[in-house]
């Protein structure tokens, strides 16, 4: 039995931070307990002095394309653990590996991918270099509007006929899909047969999220009968809000029963979009995501990112030459996102809920990921004042120090 003593830290609950420490065995949280009641008589273990810094779970990204001159859909076993450890170098613990609209052949190369890292990685021994896990597909598309593409290729674009060998690609068994693998998709419940396809995902085991859509309320009412209760990067590519004329923007603001991500690089959405947001759904109901494309992480340039051309600067992207300098995706972190929120004004503590356990419940994997209590994996990220990453812990093992 391996045990991990983590004291004098200040740790990140559900309703606030308190100053204690964590008790870690055999890769999962044993007990959280506060300066008054350090545990005693423990026996054999390691102790590490935390220097008051603040305990986190671990940052969980569900919707990333890639990043660190990596795409996830365009990479082999080498580039996604050097992706992975890129993103655990930001307290990234976990990842849904996301997808965009493409042709069988590279939806199957990729998930075989996807698959042959994630079961290496649960095999990994001691010696393994310590990155943040792949935690399963993320399909946005490519059952969605052509009318809010965003950057998506619509000449990959399909409809559902409710024929379950239309979904064997995505969710049958081969290329690493499966429920295992498979977390979620990203859909558009107006497309022909969007409903049955909300209901045969559901019923798969995977999430069922409204994104890239038309939809007008009635619509959205049955997809989230259907099971499709959480909208993608809101308010991006959906009907704008529109005082006649509510579409998926209206109807998520105002159901306390669907949760939204949304992009908080303060490009993608205005800061005052996000305090909307933020005043709607509250922290229980928003959670953060990267949407991060390839060139995440390397700075200003011009790069090739699914066959165009995409210009960074000043961590804003835009079709190189266009004139309209039209956004072409994201190349912040989820540290960069969750320092962003706590900018506009944001409590610590409900900033790093929307990094964690909200995504984590909208991905469906909140009972091992997300927060830090008993018998959850401990994986840990532990920040200074300034939200710069100290040191990182994987399942309470695996621990780097001193991130860049």
């Amino acid at each position: 039995m391996s045990q991990l003593l983590l004291h004098n830290a200040r740790i990140v609950t559900g309703r606030s931070i308190i100053p204690g420490g964590l008790l870690v065995r055999d890769g999962r949280i044993a007990e959280v307990f506060t300066d008054e009641h350090i545990p005693v008589g423990l026996g054999e273990r390691e102790s590490l002095d935390m220097a008051e810094s603040i305990l986190a779970p671990g940052l969980i990204d569900i919707h990333i394309h890639g990043s660190a001159g990596v795409d996830v859909q365009n990479a082999d076993g080498a580039g996604l653990a050097r992706l992975s450890e890129y993103l655990l170098a930001e307290g990234v613990t976990g990842y849904l590996a996301t997808f965009v609209p493409t042709d069988a052949g590279g939806y199957l190369s990729a998930g075989r991918e996807i698959e042959s890292f994630m079961k290496a990685q649960d095999g990994a021994g001691p010696g393994a270099r310590p990155h943040a896990r792949a935690l399963g597909i993320h399909f946005e598309g490519p059952f969605v509007s052509e009318q809010r593409c965003g950057a998506l290729r619509r000449e990959h674009f399909r409809t559902y006929d409710n024929d379950p060998r239309s979904l064997e690609l995505f969710f049958g068994g081969s290329g690493g899909s499966g429920p295992a693998f498979a977390r979620a998709m990203t859909l558009a419940p107006e497309v022909r047969g969007g409903l049955d396809l909300a209901r045969a995902v559901t019923r798969l085991g995977a999430r069922a999220f409204i994104g890239h859509s038309q939809a007008d309320p009635e619509t959205l009412d049955l997809a989230f009968e259907a099971g499709a209760r959480h909208i993608t990067h809101f308010p991006n590519a959906l009907d704008a809000l529109h005082h006649r004329k509510p579409g998926a923007v209206a109807w998520g603001l105002t159901r306390d029963d669907v949760t939204v991500d949304a992009i908080a690089d303060l490009h993608h959405v205005h800061p005052l979009m996000l305090r909307l947001v933020y005043k709607c759904k509250g922290a229980g109901r928003l959670a953060l995501i990267s949407d991060a494309i390839q060139p995440a992480g390397l700075g200003d340039g011009e790069f090739t990112v699914w066959g165009e051309r995409i210009a960074v600067r000043g961590g804003r992207t835009s079709l190189a030459g266009d004139p309209k300098d039209t956004i072409a995706g994201s190349v912040i972190t989820l540290r960069e996102a969750l320092r962003n929120m706590v900018g506009l004004g944001l409590p610590l503590h409900e900033a790093i809920h929307m990094c964690s356990l909200v995504p984590a419940r909208a991905a469906g994997i909140d009972g091992e990921y997300g927060s830090l209590e008993r018998g959850k994996r401990a994986d840990i990220v532990a920040f200074d004042d300034e939200l710069n990453v100290q040191r990182a812990f994987i399942a309470g093992g695996l621990r780097k120090e001193s991130l860049p």
